[in-house]
């Protein structure tokens, strides 16, 4: 069964497809198309469904880190597109940074929404900000969307007290081991081991959902990057601590600690 979108997610999808023609923007086409065709597969050739599932994400982060390139993040040039482990890395490393903002704001009444947004005849994805106060939720939206910086004691955020959680939530003893689980999985369904061949593997109904929601997730993040020619701080804080739990690149002014 296709699985039904929201209507924001619908609104994405036709903001993507607007935008302009670049690999980016194939990546993600192609993300879409894998998911698609593989809820149509499932009846009949289920590794193969859970495999195209597995390839949507990986093209979603593909077209992510693109997206980083064209727009001349610095750094950018460590992210590697054809490499398993940088691409299974970002789904988890967007986990970090929703424990960071459930650690850090969710319990101060600050709540971040996103919404579409029509200006000039141009739609396009915000960021909305919504403080509680005595007089009602006090709302902002930074413009570009990822116009904003964390620091403590001066240094930008490493999220190190987050990436440790969700290490420990993997019953693992570095995040390097995690980021291989995670690249290893599309193995598991080609392959043969000493156990026997993925002839047929058992799934939760929620099991497309959460891909779909993956790969929506990194549309999002697209959406709110690619159309901006300025590097967003947010955006380029964000690569820098990506890029020291992915290749462990020394990263002087990202605060060791938090």
């Amino acid at each position: 069964m296709p699985m039904d979108l929201h209507g924001f997610d619908v609104h994405c999808l036709e903001l993507l497809e607007k935008s302009p023609n670049r690999i980016s923007r194939h990546c993600f086409r192609s993300a879409i198309n894998h998911l698609q065709r593989a809820e149509k597969l499932f009846e009949i050739d289920n590794p193969m469904a859970i495999f195209r599932c597995y390839t949507a994400e990986e093209e979603a982060a593909s077209g992510l880190m693109h997206c980083l390139k064209e727009c001349g993040y610095s750094g950018s040039s460590e992210l590697k597109a054809q490499y398993h482990l940088h691409k299974n890395a970002l789904i988890p490393f967007f986990s970090i940074l929703c424990q960071f903002i459930e650690d850090s704001f969710r319990q101060y009444g600050i709540e971040i929404d996103l919404l579409i947004k029509e200006s000039n005849d141009r739609k396009y994805v915000a960021l909305e900000v919504a403080i509680a106060s005595s007089i009602g939720p006090v709302k902002f939206s930074p413009d570009p969307p990822f116009n904003f910086s964390f620091l403590h004691e001066g240094k930008r955020f490493s999220y190190r007290q987050q990436i440790d959680k969700f290490v420990k939530s993997k019953d693992a003893r570095e995040i390097k081991d995690c980021l291989r689980q995670e690249a290893n999985k599309r193995n598991e369904v080609l392959y043969a081991t000493p156990q026997g061949f993925p002839a047929s593997i058992e799934i939760t109904p929620k099991f497309f959902p959460a891909y779909w929601r993956r790969v929506m997730a990194m549309l999002r993040a697209y959406l709110m990057i690619a159309p901006y020619k300025e590097s967003q701080p947010f955006v380029q804080d964000s690569l820098n601590a990506f890029l020291a739990m992915v290749i462990s690149l020394k990263q002087e002014d990202l605060h060791e600690e938090v």
